[in-house]
């Protein structure tokens, strides 16, 4: 399988349709991966995607101009928690999946975190999602703790892992 050049970019108001389309996709095939459902997700028009990305939180990764993963990006804004962002959903195209897309998305928003002085990534990961832990942790994300019936899916209490990484360790999981 040949690896391909992506680029990372924070995704605009143009990407709408790319956007809302992938998003679909994850949440109809991953969903321990959202926090949204299928059915919220088909509600997401390119219309209603361009004023969600023109807030900056969605980060992108590209096959030249086609979008194939993307990556919420929320900085604490704060004075006592602006060291800290979160990160999620993260998804890449099944199609793109083991092809270098995610580890390049990643890096991205691991580079953009230490350029803007962001001391601590978190993200939550379902459980269950043992793939998705997998990458990770692989990545330099530690484990801290378990949120508790943190979403229900079609009624099922689900809990998640609770996972950082710090600068130390982006540092390592990059060289």
């Amino acid at each position: 399988m040949d690896v391909c050049s992506y680029t990372y970019r924070v995704l605009t108001a143009a990407d709408g349709a790319s956007w809302a389309a992938l998003r679909r996709e994850g949440a109809r095939d991953f969903p321990l991966g959202f926090l949204i459902t299928a059915e919220e997700a088909d509600a997401m028009t390119p219309e209603k995607a361009q004023p969600i990305l023109d807030q900056g939180m969605m980060r992108g990764v590209f096959d030249g101009s086609s979008l194939v993963g993307f990556c919420g990006f929320r900085r604490e804004t704060l004075a006592r928690t602006k060291h800290r962002a979160e990160i999620g959903p993260f998804f890449v195209t099944t199609a793109y999946q083991g092809r270098g897309a995610a580890r390049t998305l990643m890096a991205g928003v691991i580079n953009e975190a230490q350029v803007r002085g962001i001391e601590q990534l978190e993200l939550f990961v379902d459980v269950g999602n043992h793939r998705a832990l997998t990458f990770y942790e692989r990545q330099g994300f530690k484990r801290i703790s378990i949120h508790p019936d943190g979403v229900r899916i079609d009624g099922q209490v689900r809990d998640a892992y609770f996972c950082i990484i710090r600068p130390g360790e982006i540092l390592s999981a990059y060289n």
